[in-house]
């Protein structure tokens, strides 16, 4: 028992030190950057490309992600599991970044959320349990997919949006007499918006020739929306059969306004019974952690013995079959 608290006080000193020194070297950084731009304003000749110390941390992050990213390529299961990360990746990126470097940041977050629960205990001078080790790296391998998750639901819901505005543009550009790539790029110039860069691209495919089918075709693919997909199929009949386009595009433009009108009255609707699931979801957790910050030896029992293994995995067994009832009865009221 001496020699653990011993140990503690000698971890908490060397850890006090390592603050310390950062700190030091913190304040001179910011001491010298202050000094850097004030002479900034007197200089005639200024460097090119200058590094900022952000740069380089964000450098030697991104230099050990892509070494750990070469590890974990030499495991199979890891090479399977990098597969669901491929839909993440932008076309323009896929020489810079690779699926294996999101498992790699996963793992980096779970080593760098141990590390915060190891030092937090033992400031506290407190031993590290199973529980919280086995609590900080679920957190820290998951907490990129819930960001990503959500990230990409949220650019999903935008270039929704986007678009609609996109066709209302364009079917306003028709009926004032303008061609096709000029709608286009009266698109790419009102919208600040990514869906309004993927535009600016469909104008330069037509300006180097390539025919309107493809280029659409292209748009889709990049994009993937299923709006999208209508508007290609129309695009391409009425290529090959003629037609007046203002029609067609008033046509789209109405579909997809009752569209996202059916959308959010779904989504008023299943509200409610969205909220219910999560919070259903989510309280037995906060109960359980709740409970451990007020007595975090409350749970020891369940380590310790084989009868407390049994009552844990009889919990979680429970706990998996409770969220897909739950699941499972929202669905139903969904559809009704």
């Amino acid at each position: 028992m001496i020699q653990n608290v011993v140990f503690i006080f000698v971890f908490q000193l060397v850890l006090l030190y390592l603050i310390a020194i950062i700190i030091y070297f913190l304040r001179l950084l910011v001491r010298k950057i202050k000094i850097e731009d004030r002479l900034n304003k007197y200089t005639v000749f200024k460097k090119q490309k200058e590094t900022k110390f952000f740069d380089d941390f964000f450098l030697v992050y991104e230099n050990i992600v892509k070494s750990v990213s070469k590890f974990l390529k030499k495991i199979k299961i890891f090479n399977k599991y990098s597969l669901k990360y491929q839909k993440y990746i932008k076309k323009e990126d896929k020489d810079k970044v690779d699926k294996m470097d999101f498992v790699s940041k996963k793992v980096l977050l779970s080593i760098l959320y141990l590390l915060i629960v190891i030092i937090y205990d033992v400031l506290r001078y407190e031993e590290v349990t199973f529980f919280q080790i086995l609590f900080a790296l679920l957190i820290g391998f998951y907490s990129l997919d819930l960001f990503l998750i959500s990230t990409n639901k949220l650019l999903k819901r935008e270039k929704e949006n986007d678009l609609l505005k996109a066709i209302t543009i364009m079917n306003n550009s028709f009926k004032s007499g303008r061609s096709i790539m000029q709608s286009i790029k009266l698109v790419a110039d009102e919208l600040d918006s990514p869906l309004g860069l993927e535009f600016q691209k469909m104008y330069i495919d037509l300006t180097y020739g390539l025919s309107l089918d493809v280029v659409f075709k292209r748009f889709e693919s990049r994009v993937k929306l299923e709006e999208v997909k209508y508007i290609t199929t129309s695009l391409t009949i009425l290529n090959n059969t003629g037609g007046d386009i203002v029609k067609v595009f008033e046509s789209v433009e109405k579909t997809f306004f009752n569209d996202k009108k059916l959308k959010d009255e779904l989504k008023n609707l299943t509200a409610s019974s969205k909220m219910l699931y999560y919070i259903l979801l989510f309280v037995p957790i906060i109960f359980v952690f709740a409970i451990y910050l007020l007595d975090n030896t409350y749970f020891n029992s369940l380590f310790t013995s084989s009868l407390g293994y049994f009552v844990l995995i009889l919990c979680i067994l429970l706990y998996v079959s409770y969220i897909f009832v739950i699941k499972r009865i929202m669905k139903i009221g969904d559809t009704l």
